[in-house]
């Protein structure tokens, strides 16, 4: 009875969509949205449901696949030819480094503050990441840093663009090209930004996407890779299945070191509608981040570090002086967490610094290359890096944006706390 009750309503929210959209509009203005993330973005349950009474959890097996539109639909929204579902970024990553060719000893360039997910999923390819530093002006790659670390070893960059603020990818594409540079764009936390009129993702030979946590889309786990490239497309959706080259080239045959990247139906399920639901509430978020930084124009010490528009906001990076605030990063933080405000650093904490780099555990994993120039990285000085995680930068979550609330109560406990100076 249960069974027929729910294939009824799947029949009906499909045949009539504009009813299940009115049940969620009126479930909104019924009870107040503080603004909570993740959230569902359009309709979610039904899609799950769907894959759930159909035959179709595994994206082996079955036609009209959930990941086939996802890939579809994907591919479109980000202005790339080929869109391939994966189950991490983190496997976006490896699956990426082999399906262009890279081998041991091969080294991939990348700044040194990010998550260690991008060291750790290039040595997990059997590649070597080497660090470089930041801009003072931008928080992202320093071009001087990047020309000083290129050799015959390098293959490839790979620009992140760190909480939704794009790389500037005309300096990218401009050493990629002096050096015959492989691109891997890092857009995990970068869905929807964009640089120069195009979202990122789509200037590399390859770009990366995660729908895990504190990404802009969510599923709980899952990824993305596109590209522009079909051999390197048909590479990927071979490597994601233990290299089986049957679906792509007819021959059951495995001629690759390869990995399970396969992503659910389910998750598949999720995304789609999670994409489909995007723009709007990042229209919500856009709007609420203005209201914020036109306060931020009237507060000394604060600037923001981004473009103000075309952006993800995964957070609100900003750039602090303390002698114009009156007051240490340190006391700041502080005072933000015993306030309840979501805050964290601009970036991450140098890679160098964690335990697996600083004690030289990597020597257990990398054998081929210039091991002398690879412990020199490890173990070298990023000035600005460190500038940025001790002094200057931080980072506001995306909750205190989600809704016109939210941003009101952040700016009446700022205004509160910076009263209290000393």
């Amino acid at each position: 009875m249960i069974n027929r009750l729910v294939q009824f309503l799947l029949f009906y929210f499909k045949k009539f969509p504009r009813a299940y959209y009115t049940y969620r509009a009126a479930k909104k203005m019924l009870f107040f949205d503080e603004g909570v993330y993740p959230r569902m973005l359009n309709s979610e349950e039904i899609a799950v449901k769907e894959v759930l009474y159909s035959k179709g959890w595994n994206m082996c097996y079955g036609s009209n696949l959930k990941h086939e539109e996802l890939e579809e639909k994907f591919a479109e929204y980000i202005g790339s030819k080929y869109a391939i579902a994966v189950n991490t970024g983190g496997m976006a990553i490896q699956m990426s480094l082999r399906a262009l060719g890279l081998k041991p000893g091969d080294e991939v360039i990348h700044q040194v503050d990010t998550c260690v997910a991008n060291a750790f999923s290039i040595l997990n390819a059997q590649v070597t990441p080497i660090f470089a530093d930041i801009s003072l002006d931008t928080f992202l790659l320093s071009e001087e840093s990047i020309e000083s670390l290129i050799t015959d070893r390098t293959k490839a960059i790979m620009p992140i663009h760190m909480w939704g603020n794009a790389e500037n990818m005309d300096m990218i594409g401009a050493l990629a090209k002096k050096h015959k540079l492989f691109i891997l764009e890092d857009a995990c936390l970068s869905l929807g930004s964009v640089w120069n009129g195009k979202k990122v993702g789509s200037f590399g030979d390859v770009g990366f996407f995660s729908f895990g946590c504190l990404k802009p889309l969510q599923t709980g786990e899952g990824g993305m890779i596109v590209t522009n490239n079909e051999a390197v497309a048909r590479e990927l959706r071979t490597i994601r299945n233990y290299g089986d080259r049957y679906k792509e080239y007819g021959t059951r045959d495995q001629n690759v070191l390869s990995w399970n990247g396969r992503i659910s139906e389910i998750l598949a399920a999720i995304a789609l509608e999670q994409l489909r639901g995007y723009d709007q509430f990042l229209k919500k978020i856009e709007k609420n981040i203005f209201t914020f930084t036109a306060y931020l124009d009237s507060v000394k010490g604060f600037s923001v570090i981004g473009a103000k528009n075309n952006n993800a906001y995964s957070q609100l990076v900003l750039k602090i002086d303390e002698c114009g605030l009156g007051m240490k990063k340190i006391k700041l933080f502080e005072l933000f967490q015993k306030n309840n405000i979501a805050v964290w650093h601009a970036n991450f904490e140098p890679i160098n610094r964690l335990s697996f780099f600083k004690d030289n555990t990597w020597k257990d994993w990398v054998h081929k290359g210039d091991l002398d120039k690879v412990c020199k990285n490890y173990s070298g000085s990023f000035v600005n890096s460190e500038h940025v995680y001790g002094h200057i930068g931080i980072g506001l979550g995306r909750r205190h944006f989600l809704s016109e609330h939210n941003v009101l109560n952040l700016i009446k406990t700022i205004d509160e706390i910076l009263k209290k100076r000393v």
